[in-house]
């Protein structure tokens, strides 16, 4: 199971780092793909989302959940202590997608909120399982 867990978190830290780079240096492809998923069923994406402060806040989110995720392949029994924050960003944001998804109806923020979720439960399952395997 400890090695499962390292590579389900190799893959969810490169899911979070790499973006972090597109993000900085292409932001507009994230918006661009984000958008692309609603227009697949006939819905445009509504918002242009051009603002400094939302894409250094988005970085900000997106890096500190690669950060963890690293940090608990690193030991995870020292820093386990880093999963609940991980968990709460990552429900935080499945949650906001899923109440935005019922204001403002678009394929992308279900899809969004149901891939969250997926992503929240395979963190808790892979890191607490993988901790029960350590002496």
């Amino acid at each position: 199971m400890k090695r499962v867990f390292h590579i389900v978190y190799t893959l969810l830290a490169l899911n979070f780092i790499l973006p972090v780079f597109v993000d900085v240096l292409a932001p507009e492809h994230a918006v661009h793909n984000f958008g692309e998923i609603g227009r697949l069923f006939g819905v445009p994406y509504a918002h242009t989302e051009d603002s400094v402060l939302w894409r250094v806040l988005g970085i900000a989110n997106v890096a500190t959940l690669g950060f963890c995720c690293v940090l608990l392949q690193l030991d995870l029994k020292r820093y386990y202590a880093a999963l609940w924050p991980l968990l709460f960003l990552k429900s935080a944001a499945a949650v906001g997608f899923g109440v935005t998804c019922l204001f403002e109806w678009n394929p992308a923020y279900l899809a969004a909120c149901l891939f969250d979720g997926l992503t929240v439960t395979a963190m808790y399952f892979f890191a607490s399982r993988a901790l029960r395997t350590l002496p």
